[in-house]
């Protein structure tokens, strides 16, 4: 008779590390799992080795084609069913399918440059939105008219945004924090996904997966603030800060899909937008004009349907000159 061995205790942290992976890519994840997971994480360092070793598999397969065709048969995900959307946590669960034993198997060949950090200067004109993949398996979806300064460093990932908008897609690195300073604050990441907005001295914060912690910038003892799934932080610098749940925290995404939302916001706020979203000058004529509170959802397809909606949206008429345009508050009969 046959005794099942128990596993050892590399692989039975490999299959932990592989367990939590599927769990944090699941659409049901919620704040309480992150939490969760990084007590996991801090509670050994084979456990950091563990889950990094996963990441790094996982970098690895999405920056190089050739490496599915080079992976054992057990890694390769099933036949995709044709009647399902794929999205990318299926996908990662299908090559998770036997998470222990991809883990146990597996080695990734992934050497961190021994020299000093990279620094990178990522731009988005006004008039276009731009992706990048980072070295380290991190994305960015910049807007436009924004600017990010990062450094990929051996002991932390850092980004300066002064003025920009951003969706991050973090790649999980315990070793390496990735930091984002905003304005006074500071942006502590473990792995995660959100929107960052930093626009004349107002920050918004939205998360759509995992926990982002944030704190006044260069006091890295203060307490953080926790921003979870589906909650959004907004700070105006030199003041306070609020966290609040609800449809402003996912309408922060609508950009990246070519909308604008807004609930109650400035008119000053929508120009600006505007101008950079399409790389045309877009005013409001006066104080009072750009005080008038606007709600509506704005379909970015061309400049001219989007202005004539505004129209539609608030008591303003959009007049063209050579300079730009200027939305003008409609008084009377108009």
């Amino acid at each position: 008779m046959s005794r099942e061995r128990a596993p050892r205790g590399d692989d039975r942290t490999a299959q932990e590390a592989a367990g939590w992976f599927v769990r944090l890519e699941s659409e049901t994840a919620g704040g309480d799992d992150w939490l969760a997971f990084e007590r996991w994480l801090a509670a050994s360092p084979a456990n950091i080795d563990a889950y990094d070793r996963l990441e790094r598999i996982w970098v690895e397969l999405e920056a190089d084609p050739d490496a599915f065709r080079r992976a054992p048969v057990s890694l390769r995900p099933a036949p995709r069913r044709t009647d399902r959307p794929a999205n990318r946590a299926a996908t990662r669960r299908a090559w998770l399918a036997g998470a222990g034993a991809i883990a146990a198997t597996v080695v990734v060949a992934f050497a961190v440059a021994n020299r000093p950090a990279d620094t990178l200067i990522l731009r988005a004109a006004p008039g276009q939105t731009r992706q990048f993949n980072l070295a380290d398996g991190t994305r960015i979806n910049l807007n436009a008219g924004s600017v990010l300064r990062v450094e990929l460093g051996r002991d932390a990932r850092r980004v300066s945004m002064a003025d920009a908008e951003a969706v991050f897609d973090v790649a999980h690195d315990a070793r390496r924090p990735f930091l984002i300073t905003s304005g006074d604050r500071e942006v502590r990441v473990v792995g995660t996904m959100f929107n960052l907005r930093q626009r004349d001295g107002r920050m918004a914060l939205s998360v759509r997966r995992g926990v982002v912690e944030v704190r006044p910038a260069g006091a890295s003892q203060a307490k953080a603030t926790r921003v979870t799934i589906g909650q959004q932080l907004t700070h105006v610098t030199g003041g306070g800060s609020t966290l609040s749940r609800g449809e402003g925290a996912d309408a922060a995404f609508a950009w990246t899909s070519g909308q604008l939302i807004y609930r109650g916001q400035p008119l000053s706020e929508v120009a600006a937008d505007l101008s950079r979203r399409f790389g045309t000058p877009v005013r409001t004529a006066d104080a009072d004009t750009a005080a008038l509170k606007f709600s509506g959802v704005l379909v970015l397809d061309n400049e001219a349907a989007v202005l004539r909606r505004i129209e539609v949206f608030a008591p303003v008429k959009v007049v063209s000159t050579p300079d730009g345009v200027i939305l003008q508050q409609l008084t009377g009969g108009g």
